[in-house]
């Protein structure tokens, strides 16, 4: 692969339509990842530039990876993006899960989708090997939607080619497939099967999800067979956020038959007024 600056280093993945190495920019000295498109016939091409178009509108989107340059009109067209050294979550399906970690997770990912959707846009094959790993300065987790091969603008003056139900077999909503019309709620499905994915190991509802009721409830609401009950993006990114923030405080119960419980309640509550008192 002779891209001019760009250097091949190594094959990383091979998608539906294209491949992706990782490559070294000599202009920048910054590793990258290359997508290069397998076919120039008209349909791949319109897909390629679907693609660049929806990533370069979503640029500010802190969970949507960043495009760094491209070119569609040489022989071999690619897309060059921010490379990711943690790589996807795709292998986690496998590893042991930590239900609060995944949910750290899915806060990125639907805060990332809030910003997609409330757009208009659609990203129609949300899966774990679509969502990458990086680390924010703070060497916290940040998760980026990694593809829009198959993503549509209600902009896009080409937008009656992608008005197929696509996506990848066992991620599709059913619901969109059989009325043959893709919508917000229909990646929100495909996120609630990638959710299930991680935290239990498979795809389907047989295994129960890890967790509190509240986000056990949250998880099984993405995937209702009605497309009208799921939670939109907004909601999911509000609702896991306040999890999050309550699932880690102290659970004290009291009774009548366990007064105890107010004394260690009110210790609780004193002690974090005194640790407050003494920080200041």
């Amino acid at each position: 692969m002779d891209l001019g600056r760009y250097f091949q280093l190594e094959f990383i993945a091979a998608g539906g339509f294209a491949n992706v190495y990782k490559a070294f920019d000599a202009w920048t000295s910054r590793t990258v990842a290359i997508k290069q498109f397998r076919d120039c016939t008209p349909d791949s091409l319109g897909r390629s530039e679907r693609e660049r178009d929806l990533l370069t509108i979503h640029l500010g989107n802190p969970h949507v990876v960043d495009i760094l340059d491209s070119c569609l009109s040489c022989p071999q067209p690619y897309l060059v993006l921010e490379y990711s050294s943690l790589g996807s979550l795709q292998p986690y399906v496998t590893k042991r899960r930590d239900w609060r970690r995944i949910a750290g997770w899915l806060r990125d990912i639907s805060y990332g989708l809030t910003m997609v959707h409330e757009r208009g846009d659609l990203v129609r094959d949300v899966k774990p090997s679509n969502l990458l790993r990086f680390q924010r300065a703070d060497r916290s987790e940040l998760i980026k939607i990694a593809d829009f091969g198959l993503g549509q603008r209600p902009d896009d003056p080409r937008r009656q080619m992608t008005t197929s139900v696509f996506g990848t077999k066992g991620y599709i909503d059913p619901a969109a497939k059989a009325s043959r019309t893709f919508s917000a709620a229909s990646d929100i499905y495909s996120l609630g099967v990638t959710m299930r994915e991680l935290l239990t190991g498979v795809r389907g509802t047989w295994r129960p999800v890890p967790g509190t009721p509240k986000f056990r409830s949250l998880i099984v609401s993405m995937t209702d067979p009605n497309m009208g009950s799921r939670p939109t993006a907004r909601q999911i990114f509000e609702r896991v956020d306040n999890i999050l923030a309550t699932a880690s405080l102290p659970v004290v119960h009291k009774s009548p038959d366990n007064p105890l419980g107010a004394v260690i309640a009110g210790a609780v509550v004193v002690g974090g007024l005194l640790m407050l008192a003494r920080a200041k």
